[in-house]
């Protein structure tokens, strides 16, 4: 009885449970509790996709202002960010051997200096790497990658280095007339006796390679300039000969590596035709597969990606005068007389394709033109002008000393300006 009375009060409770809470409320609270989660996860996900847009488009607006102050913003001053007195300097080294001034390349991170009495390496934070003393009348340098050789002209001496200094010097019989060296550290020098030229290959400890070039000055004709390919195998020479009592020009590629079926390693002759009875008074190995030689009219790009079939792939008429000429590994740029009137003179850039970068006049008395860094330089002994590749004038200043040489610096917006007895960092503003 007593039990009878217990189950019926548990159903009742059961009963009245089920009225209060229905059957499926348990199953509804899982089902809200996953809805307002996954609300909250789209509310999350829509709130961080807001601030990623954002954050992107401040990207997008911080680099076009960036893009559009690197392309177009006009520097107007600058700020000295470090100076160093060469006095000092040259008087030290003059005790070593590295006289009066004579002029600078650039070089490593820094420059090269050189005068008739030694060669310097200063970084691009003036510190003095390195100091090799000699003598010589008349010091004609090559630069390619880590290398320099300086040699003697009309001398006999060749000093060759990288940037830890002197790693060998080479003595040769006859006088020297030009000197190239590859990234590399192997080095040809131009010679010439009374009836021939010959060009001899020499090591990076200045031992004699089992390699040389001779010409006769009546047949093969007069060398007046060469290049070494950056490793070294493949040499560009320029030479003047006769032909029927009219001077021409014949440009030779030389291939040391893979030309050993013709004994002297000839692998390419090319005529400058479309140029004329142009004279190529330059030739330059821009890297391991493009060439270019510049004449009184113009220039021509080869390809040496075939190394034993060279190739000309381009050739540029300049109607007008050339004053100058600059180069790099990426770039080519002349200076030339500006005939169209208005600014005297013409600023030519191309890529080592031959396509042009810019092609812009100006009005500027210069004495050095040089391409770096991605910048155009042009100065003279008190100021200075510089473009960049879109040909925009970044720069046009002067200076309170004299000015030998500039050049880019470390950062972007940043010079390094050389003189005789200065040299200092600046920052454009």
């Amino acid at each position: 009885m007593g039990s009878t009375s217990s189950m019926s009060r548990e159903n009742k409770k059961k009963q009245l449970k089920r009225q209060i809470v229905p059957p499926n409320s348990r199953h509804q609270e899982e089902e809200d509790s996953r809805e307002i989660v996954h609300k909250a996860h789209k509310r999350v996900v829509r709130k961080r996709l807001a601030i990623f847009l954002v954050l992107v488009i401040l990207a997008a607006i911080a680099a076009l202002v960036l893009f559009r102050y690197d392309r177009y913003h006009q520097f107007t001053d600058y700020q000295v960010i470090w100076e160093k007195n060469l006095t000092s300097e040259a008087q030290e080294a003059a005790v070593q051997g590295e006289g009066s001034f004579c002029a600078y390349r650039d070089y490593g991170d820094g420059v090269l200096k050189y005068t008739k009495d030694g060669a310097s390496y200063i970084d691009a934070q003036g510190k003095v790497v390195w100091i090799q003393s000699y003598e010589m009348k008349s010091p004609v340098v090559s630069i390619n990658g880590e290398y320099v050789a300086i040699g003697d002209q009309q001398g006999n001496s060749i000093y060759i280095c990288n940037k830890s200094g002197k790693v060998g010097q080479a003595t040769t019989l006859l006088p020297i007339l030009r000197v190239t060296v590859s990234a590399k550290g192997v080095v040809a020098a131009l010679q010439e006796d009374s009836k021939a030229s010959y060009i001899y290959l020499y090591k990076k400890d200045g031992s004699t390679l089992d390699l040389s070039i001779k010409s006769l000055l009546s047949g093969d004709g007069y060398p007046v300039d060469m290049s070494l390919s950056p490793n070294g195998t493949q040499l560009i020479t320029s030479y003047m000969y006769l032909d029927q009592g009219i001077i021409k020009c014949k440009i030779v590629f030389y291939n040391f590596g893979l030309g050993k079926n013709d004994p002297r390693r000839v692998v390419g002759i090319f005529f400058p035709q479309d140029l004329g009875d142009a004279m190529a008074g330059r030739v330059r190995f821009l890297d391991e597969s493009h060439a270019v030689i510049f004449t009184d009219k113009g220039m021509q790009l080869f390809s040496t990606r075939v190394e034993t079939s060279p190739e000309s792939v381009k050739q540029i008429p300049i109607e007008e005068n050339i004053r100058s000429i600059a180069y790099t590994e990426e770039y080519v740029g002349l200076v030339t007389d500006n005939v169209e009137g208005g600014d005297p003179y013409s600023l030519k850039i191309f890529d080592k394709e031959g396509n042009t970068v810019f092609d812009r006049t100006f009005n500027y008395q210069y004495t050095g033109f040089d391409i770096d860094g991605g910048l155009v330089l042009l100065y003279n002994d008190s100021s200075c002008k510089v473009f960049n590749m879109t040909g925009t004038e970044k720069y046009n200043g002067t200076f309170e000393f004299t000015v030998s040489k500039v050049s880019a610096g470390r950062f972007p917006g940043t010079l390094l300006v050389m003189g005789p007895q200065m040299m200092m960092e600046i920052k454009l503003q």
